[in-house]
């Protein structure tokens, strides 16, 4: 058995420019689009939903956008339920229609039920293109939430033009983010590559984690071995850790090796281990290969990855040594009693799933991916439920769900995140494991060394 697990919300392919969303199925669960008004397209007041210089009503609550009926509101999702992907896209896709379809038993959204219309793009471009399209012109759905990351460069601006709301778009490039866009309609949850990237060199140059104590701070002349991807989202993550160190004055410390999906090694490591580097960032997923190839090579030294790799299901308890500890930054740890309660939520969730056989809930409850797309879920369940707490005060439609997504912060249980004043970065702490594993027993674990902090409050240390 694993003791002590710490699941952490892990977008995983953060070198395939996040790849994961909450995942759909092949065809669209409806594609008769019903008889929707024009969406509202002002940008609300970003101040908690009433403009102080303004006569006009807080809201509109007798105007209603695309995709609402008297009986439904359409929400469109994209994701990866089939082909090489999809032991991340079906329990991503579970965790998110889990929340959708609590909502629906407990009554909806002001009397109406959350529709789910969703496709699966195969993690195509121009067919993720196509279908956003479609999602907007042809389904009419009132949002779109969890897709994937293929879509930024062909339909960001796009959406952003219909100004249709967007819950989650599974990238972190930086042109998905804003620290000051009131009114806009992209919501993402997920660090931006510039956050989580600063934090991982942040985290090497500042903790007290080396020496044979773990309780010293790097050598300041030693060297550091970054490997990254050759993808737009790992150059994009790249130079903000570049960025970050040269203002530490440590950017002639870094040895860079980028490796392209599906590489070997070996190359990068006899690169790093020439150059006497004394910790390794791994900005990727593929922790296992890593260290297996590390200890091919007889190298020993720390290794930091990315959030994509902070789940015990990025490592293996026969490979740990204590001479090569393992850390990653995490943007949802659940260790503490929040946290357990959040899994427990979810899996109360799942069991409103008729198709998943109840062992497999059970199971889900360690899958990562299932959580994030719960996160994805439980986003769009509480932005709804602002109506019933705000009753009457606002309408079913975009100019109004937008207003309440910036009205205040969510939280959900392990994570925190808001949209008050235009802020648009998602989650924007991260804290700081470490694993550790049992060659002997196959127990393993991951510890919580730093809380959740912000980069400000690292780069001090």
């Amino acid at each position: 058995m694993k003791t002590q697990k710490i699941l952490v919300i892990a977008l995983t392919l953060v070198m395939l420019c996040g790849i994961f969303a909450g995942c759909s199925r092949n065809e669209a669960a409806s594609t008769t689009a019903p008889p929707a008004n024009n969406p509202a397209t002002t940008a609300p007041p970003s101040n908690g939903g009433e403009d102080p210089n303004s006569t006009t009503p807080q809201g509109s609550p007798d105007v209603v956008s695309q995709g609402v009926t008297d009986d439904t509101i359409k929400i469109g999702t994209i994701s990866l339920i089939s082909g090489a992907f999809a032991y991340i896209g079906q329990p991503a896709y579970d965790g998110f229609r889990a929340c959708i379809e609590r909502l629906n038993a407990q009554g909806g959204v002001m009397g109406r039920q959350l529709e789910i219309v969703a496709y699966d793009d195969q993690w195509d471009a121009a067919t993720g293109k196509a279908t956003v399209e479609r999602f907007v012109e042809q389904d009419k759905v009132f949002l779109l939430a969890s897709l994937g990351g293929n879509i930024v460069e062909p339909s960001l601006d796009y959406l952003k033009e219909k100004k249709i709301p967007v819950i989650n778009i599974s990238s972190g490039l930086d042109v998905c983010y804003s620290s000051n866009d009131p009114g806009g309609t992209v919501f993402q949850v997920q660090p931006a590559n510039m956050t989580d990237a600063r934090y991982l060199i942040a985290r090497v140059l500042h903790e007290s984690i080396f020496g044979p104590n773990k309780d010293q701070k790097l050598p300041s002349d030693a060297k550091i071995g970054i490997v990254h991807g050759t993808d737009s989202a790992s150059l994009n993550s790249l130079e903000y850790l570049k960025s970050f160190a040269e203002g530490e004055g440590a950017l002639d410390r870094l040895v860079m090796e980028a490796v392209a999906e599906g590489s070997v090694y070996p190359a990068a490591i006899q690169k790093f281990k020439n150059e006497n580097c004394q910790i390794v960032i791994f900005m990727g997923i593929d922790a296992t290969t890593w260290i297996s190839s590390m200890d091919d090579a007889q190298y020993e030294v720390p290794v930091v990855f990315s959030y994509g790799a902070s789940t015990l299901q990025s490592f293996v308890p026969d490979t740990y040594k204590p001479g090569r500890p393992c850390y990653a930054t995490v943007w949802g740890d659940y260790s503490g009693e929040a946290g357990q309660n959040m899994l427990d939520d979810m899996v109360d969730a799942l069991s409103y799933l008729e198709d998943v056989p109840e062992a497999e809930q059970k199971a889900y409850r360690d899958n990562n991916y299932c959580v994030a797309g719960y996160a994805y879920g439980m986003t769009v369940v509480d932005a709804f439920e602002r109506y019933a707490k705000y009753e009457g005060q606002y309408g079913l439609n975009w100019e109004d769900f937008v207003t309440l997504m910036e009205i205040e912060p969510f939280t959900l249980g392990a994570l925190s995140f808001d949209y008050m004043n235009g802020k648009r970065m998602g989650v924007d702490q991260f804290a700081f494991l470490e694993y550790v594993g049992d060659p002997a027993t196959k127990e393993e674990k991951m510890i919580a060394l730093r809380p959740f902090e912000t980069l400000e409050e690292v780069a001090a240390k």
